[in-house]
């Protein structure tokens, strides 16, 4: 009986360590975001976007499938709602919110299904902390089936738009700039330089300034379906391709390009479904790619320390300078995590996975991530009673200086 009880005590100091920082002088702030108003199957958490002191949380399938998204800002360290944000003209099956991104006080969100899945994309801005609809794009030779909207990025004045079945799924990225008196027009259309079917070629965006990333998940220089991704340069307001990227090691159904996130002169690019070993089927891993005088090269592979089948590692990425958030919704039957690595001379390490610590079967946590300075953000749309949730970790030395001991309490209950 006195086993027992020291046992009890043991766990409960175990569950009040989960909270503890590693340091007290990187003393770590986690916080889990719900809707105001959210309910079942919502997929609160399908896409987030973090910008300094905002957060953006999309429920693509909240009111039917109409869409929306929740904005978070953060006072004092505590997150707290400051909006919802909808089309202004809502149609069932929309989804928007099935793409966003954040930069400053604007934010773009993507209504992926919108006129028959053509594609909408919508720019909000805030004035004195309320948001209002700016101004809708539309790509102006999209058709039915096109999914403009599919992926969306923003940086200051440019916005970045993928519509990954453009052209018979060869696919496309239209970019938009705004000018001073606040109107969004179309700077131009890309396309990648070989012009094959069905590579959907803007599946994923990522904008850097005067640099594009782009995915195209079913390109098949390695492989069918291998995938590939694209950087595009911008100079004197014209765009040309700089390079096509590819794994060194790819294969056939990786899905390189599934995601990408650009951070300067990196990039990283996510791969789902690579597989190092049999195994480990869909596993999946993450690729960084480093330009040096104009010249972009692969600096290294990553894989979760514990990587195992379906895990899906790669679904979703960010990279903020010399660190890297990498979701991984599958892992551990699809409650999720995802995984820090850092940067030191050059070498990327795994510093730390997260989870949710109140996980449940089906969270898919990991199923977004977004990085921004020292925070970072993280979707599970299956948590809180299918509802979704996201969580913000962040500390004065990034996301990495939270402890998470919810997988060694779950290996002790395993081994007792």
């Amino acid at each position: 009986m006195r086993k027992q009880r020291s046992w009890h005590v043991f766990l409960a100091a175990l569950l009040l360590a989960a909270a503890v920082p590693l340091h007290q002088a990187q003393a770590a702030v986690v916080q889990k975001l719900l809707a105001s108003d959210g309910f079942r199957a919502d997929r609160f958490g399908s896409s987030v976007s973090l910008s300094g002191d905002t957060a953006l949380v999309a429920a693509d399938c909240d009111d039917n499938a109409k869409g929306a998204v929740y904005v978070f800002t953060s006072t004092n360290g505590v997150w707290s709602q400051q909006q919802k944000l909808t089309a202004d003209n809502p149609a069932a099956g929309d989804y928007f919110g099935h793409s966003g991104a954040v930069s400053g006080d604007t934010a773009v969100i993507g209504a992926v299904r919108e006129d028959v899945s053509t594609g909408a994309v919508y720019i909000f801005t805030r004035t004195n902390g309320v948001w209002s609809q700016q101004q809708k794009l539309t790509g102006d030779d999209s058709d039915t089936g096109d999914y403009f909207g599919c992926s969306a990025a923003v940086s200051g004045d440019t916005a970045a738009v993928g519509a990954g079945f453009e052209n018979n799924k060869n696919g496309a990225v239209y970019i938009f700039t705004r000018t001073g008196d606040g109107v969004w027009t179309k700077q131009a259309k890309l396309t990648d330089d070989e012009g094959a079917d069905g590579k959907q070629f803007g599946w994923s965006v990522s904008l850097s300034g005067d640099t594009l990333a782009v995915g195209a998940v079913r390109d098949d220089d390695n492989g069918i379906k291998s995938g590939s991704a694209y950087i595009f340069t911008r100079m004197n307001g014209m765009w040309s391709q700089q390079q096509k990227l590819l794994a060194g090691d790819g294969n056939s159904g990786d899905a390189f390009g599934q995601s990408v996130s650009l951070s300067e002169d990196s990039v990283l690019i996510g791969a789902h479904y690579n597989d190092d070993k049999v195994e480990t089927s869909g596993a999946g891993s993450a690729y960084v790619f480093t330009r040096m005088n104009g010249v972009w090269s692969q600096q290294q592979k990553l894989t979760a320390s514990d990587g195992a089948t379906y895990d899906r590692f790669g679904w979703s990425v960010s990279i903020s300078g010399d660190t890297a958030l990498i979701g991984a919704f599958g892992d551990d039957s699809v409650q999720g995590s995802a995984y820090v690595f850092t940067r030191t001379d050059g070498m990327w390490s795994q510093q730390q996975k997260l989870t949710a610590s109140d996980y449940s079967p089906a969270d898919e946590f990991g199923q977004s991530v977004s990085l921004s300075g020292d925070a970072a953000l993280i979707g599970a749309l299956g948590n809180d009673d299918l509802k979704g949730s996201a969580y913000i970790y962040s500390g004065s030395s990034g996301p990495s200086s939270t402890v998470n001991l919810i997988p060694i309490y779950k290996l002790l209950l395993k081994r007792n």
